[in-house]
């Protein structure tokens, strides 16, 4: 049975993708965990292309140029930042974000539950941001502060894949948070 709903975000696993630039061959790093998802937000970024003739739109069409979106978690780790972000270790032992370096290549795995399944979804070559926080008093209440980091999803520039999604029913189900698949295109 399909999802009629969907709710719910966990899993989230974060991973290096790396092309050859000889090969072409993608490679993707061991995934890390990360605990504590929030939300995540994807939006298509697409554009509309018009043709007019005949004093109507003759014609239109859409490119697809991948997805943006925002990672809201409870806190992203010290190795997160460390490992995927242009964090350091400085001398006195404190993690300093450090400008002009740049961000690794990665993928970003999760989980989505719904009324029937859940789903597991990958997407591909993933471009980071900054990690944004607010910081608060505190009052009456104790109210966690999170914190969001910004992507843009380019996709697989070989295969054109930017997300894939699994049912529970699928052969790379079970292997998405310990052996991501590389794209690929099923062949006919």
């Amino acid at each position: 049975m399909a999802n009629k709903v969907v709710f719910g975000l966990e899993n989230v696993h974060v991973g290096t993708y790396t092309v050859d630039s000889s090969t072409g061959d993608v490679t993707l790093g061991t995934p890390m965990h990360i605990a504590g998802a929030v939300n995540m937000s994807l939006e298509s970024d697409s554009e509309e292309s018009v043709f007019w003739a005949d004093n109507v739109k003759f014609y239109t069409t859409y490119s697809d140029n991948g997805m943006t979106g925002e990672l809201e978690m409870a806190m992203f780790p010290d190795a997160f930042k460390t490992q995927f972000l242009n964090y350091v270790e400085i001398s006195n032992g404190g993690l300093a974000q450090v400008k002009g370096q740049q961000n690794r290549d990665v993928y970003i795995a999760f989980e989505a539950a719904g009324d029937a399944e859940h789903r597991r979804c990958i997407l591909y070559n993933v471009a980071l941001g900054a990690i944004t926080r607010e910081y608060a008093t505190t009052t009456e209440t104790k109210e966690p502060q999170t914190a969001t980091l910004p992507f843009t999803v380019s996709g697989d520039n070989a295969t054109g894949i930017v997300r894939a999604e699994y049912p529970q029913t699928a052969a790379g189900y079970a292997t998405l948070f310990t052996n991501p698949p590389v794209p690929s295109l099923q062949t006919t």
